[in-house]
């Protein structure tokens, strides 16, 4: 394992505690000098990143990088891959959410061993979620209609929120959609089995392993997003490149998901507001990239 040179990359707001998990799950199996982690503050209105910062400063294998404005999810990811790439020669960067969680003893030997049997530039983990459930995958993208459809609704139920009535609307959403499944006229969706390896799916953006592969080519991940549908651009930049991505389920994490959003938010309808004023912008992106590989 010596051979490689790792750097978990994890970018933080406002969840202190999270990030703190985070840290000591990776220090705790990994004590080792090439094993290396990258923390980037995406400009935490309540002090964090400072006093994460005061944490580490004295451990060279944790670097803290104090960002002055908050740049969202991919940019803010960026700043760190640069730093893994260029300052720490790194030839695996571990992106993961600060709350996600090590559970795996040999999480890295596992990495190395997907790596020399399929030479990937993009690895996906199992996500393991609360309750011992398991994250949903998704073989391919959908269709530029699907997408259209999705944006359209996603503006209607953005319009709700701001108006009050999305709680209404959901109600009398969820009663007709369990109306139609009861009458069959609507069927519950087919999960992908997640305890199976596939290549060139879908990939979780809450934790993503890029192999040297990718990080000679690029910078980091498509950052014309604030938050949301990474993702599915990734999936379409590893094709258009001809890149390998693998979804390997004997690899696995715990996440702790919405922790940040939640933070940020405070409130239901605040976060879905949040939620849905990214999401139609991620997605107006995604139907054009889709627009221009059709």
């Amino acid at each position: 394992m010596n051979e490689f040179n790792f750097v978990f990359l994890i970018l933080h707001y406002l969840t202190y505690e999270d990030t703190k998990k985070c840290v000591d799950s990776i220090l705790s199996r990994y004590p080792q000098s090439n094993v290396k982690i990258v923390i980037v503050d995406n400009c935490s209105n309540n002090n964090s990143g400072q006093r994460l910062f005061q944490d580490y400063e004295q451990n060279a294998r944790i670097a803290v990088l104090l960002l002055k404005e908050n740049l969202g999810f991919a940019k803010g990811n960026n700043v760190g891959f640069q730093f893994a790439k260029k300052e720490w020669n790194a030839d695996f960067i571990i992106m993961i959410n600060n709350d996600v969680y090590l559970i795996q003893d040999d999480f890295l030997e596992k990495i190395i061993l997907e790596y020399k049997n399929s030479n990937f530039a993009v690895l996906g983990p199992k996500i393991i979620l609360k309750n011992n459930q398991v994250n949903d995958i998704y073989l391919q993208l959908q269709t530029i209609e699907h997408y259209k459809k999705d944006l359209n609704i996603l503006k209607y139920e953005y319009f709700l929120n701001k108006i009050f009535l999305y709680p209404f609307y959901k109600k009398i959403r969820n009663w007709f959609r369990k109306l139609f499944i009861l009458l069959g006229l609507k069927k519950d969706k087919i999960s992908v089995d997640v305890n199976k390896r596939y290549e060139n799916i879908v990939l979780h953006g809450c934790a993503l392993i890029f192999s040297n592969k990718y990080i000679i080519r690029f910078d980091g991940i498509d950052d014309r997003t604030f938050l949301y549908r990474e993702e599915e651009l990734l999936y379409l930049r590893l094709r258009k490149n001809n890149l390998k991505n693998v979804y390997q389920p004997n690899i696995y994490l715990f996440h702790n998901e919405d922790s940040s959003t939640n933070a940020l938010t405070k409130g239901l309808r605040k976060k879905r507001i949040f939620v849905g004023k990214n999401l139609i912008q991620s997605t107006k992106l995604l139907i054009l990239e889709l627009e221009k590989e059709k």
